[in-house]
């Protein structure tokens, strides 16, 4: 943790000395002058342009705080944001069999830091400091020199999945559905995107996460992950997405795997659904298909994923899916942000002073059960949100869930079968 930080540190230190030198006074002089109407807008333009083109390491500075603090110089080839999220859950549970303890705890406490330096070279690094831990998230270069082909290098999410590669911060709901448990997450690797006019596609290799154990010196796992999509139409208003994802990955020395998940609640710890360890995995493949469709203020949106674990002819390969559907209205009128480059959807922006109001229902499923030898429990939910954006950085936001699950799921015989859950939980979420 502490090398990484380091490492920050000196590419942060790095940037602030080439982006901003003495010609920070003369920014600031042309700025007076243009608003005291001493020159023109064009004749601005065209000194900074050549203050910059005198001397790359006196370039001037400006400073802008909307979505968090930001300096980045005139020309564009330097620039360094520093934002965050905040987000603190409370969440009450009313279930048959299991006791489940009722609680607040801070969801997210997230550090963000970002930019550019060199025009053509991109950064990000962000630390989470929630659970009790100091955990790091993203740590990536992104080299975009290369026209629409994008290269980056680091620890970063596995192109797969709508709802994975997109921000947990701009979610409809709390969490993000059960099936997402079968999606590969942030490895270290390298990987390439590329997009048209109306198609994306991404994809990479990848060891594993950045703190993966090595102290036995045994071979890690790797990941081969790409997505592609496809908006045949997209405008502020209107979207039709369709994707598909797929995912091979060969496990480490251990040659084991396991699929768990709680009931899209985070507060507790109870995961009915739960594999148990598998064992003798030779590899598996994952594939998942999405679709949106956004018509102003409705969208519906829905993915459906699917595993396949190979152990040999000689042993049982068990096979898991799950999906979700979900309808959302913005009833004050602000329609989904779509980002097409990204294939995902970025924050809502409300429209009126106080805020936007939007209502969303889904439904989704897991099933980790594959007979005869694996039985991890099936769980079907149905979940309720209303969501307050107060503005561009505020929302509050709540989820009614009905959870049922059926007997095997158990957390690996932990748990009694069976249970039916009710879940109001609730969240207060800052982003900067």
């Amino acid at each position: 943790m502490r090398k990484g930080a380091g490492l920050f540190l000196c590419l942060l230190l790095f940037v602030v000395e080439g982006a901003y030198g003495t010609a920070k006074e003369d920014g600031e002089l042309l700025e007076v002058l243009l608003e005291n109407g001493t020159i023109t807008q064009e004749q601005y333009d065209k000194l900074i342009k050549e203050a910059s083109q005198e001397d790359d390491r006196h370039v001037a500075v400006q400073f802008t705080t909307e979505g968090g603090l930001e300096a980045s110089t005139y020309d564009g080839r330097f620039a360094f944001k520093l934002g965050g999220v905040f987000a603190s859950d409370l969440a009450f549970y009313n279930e048959n069999k299991n006791p489940l303890g009722n609680g607040t705890e801070i969801r997210s406490g997230r550090v963000e830091m970002e930019g550019t330096f060199f025009s053509n070279w991109d950064f990000e690094y962000s630390i989470e400091f929630a659970d009790d831990t100091v955990e790091i998230k993203d740590a990536f270069l992104t080299y975009k020199g290369l026209g629409s082909l994008n290269l980056t290098f680091g620890h970063y999410k596995a192109p797969f999945s709508l709802e994975q590669v997109g921000s947990r911060r701009n979610l409809t709901f709390l969490e993000r559905a059960l099936p997402n448990v079968l999606v590969p997450d942030r490895k270290l690797g390298v990987g390439a995107s590329y997009y048209g006019a109306i198609w994306t596609a991404a994809a990479g290799i990848f060891g594993e996460t950045y703190n993966g154990d090595v102290d036995d010196e045994g071979d890690e796992g790797w990941t081969a992950s790409g997505r592609f999509t496809l908006a045949p139409f997209h405008s502020d208003t209107r979207v039709l997405h369709l994707g598909a994802s797929a995912a091979y990955q060969v496990p480490g020395d251990v040659k084991e795997v396991r699929f768990r998940e709680t009931p899209e609640s985070h507060l507790t710890d109870a995961r009915y659904l739960n594999t148990g360890k598998i064992k003798n995995i030779k590899d598996w493949f994952t594939y998942g298909m999405e679709s949106v469709i956004v018509y102003g203020p409705f969208s519906v949106q829905g993915e459906f994923i699917h595993s396949s674990l190979n152990r040999g002819s000689n042993n049982d390969n068990p096979a898991f899916n799950g999906g979700y559907v979900f309808g959302s209205w913005m009833i004050t009128g602000e329609s989904r942000d779509y980002k097409f480059k990204k294939g995902a959807f970025g924050r809502i922006t409300p429209d009126r002073t106080y805020g936007a109001l939007e209502l969303a229902v889904r439904y989704s499923v897991l099933d980790l059960n594959s007979p005869p030898e694996t039985s991890g429990g099936r769980q079907d939910n149905v979940t309720f949100a209303l969501n307050w954006y107060i503005n561009r950085n505020v929302r509050l936001m709540t989820n009614y869930i009905l959870a049922n699950n059926d007997s095997y799921a158990t957390d690996n015989g932990d748990l009694y079968g069976d249970d039916d859950i009710h879940i109001f939980q609730a969240r207060l979420q800052v982003h900067f």
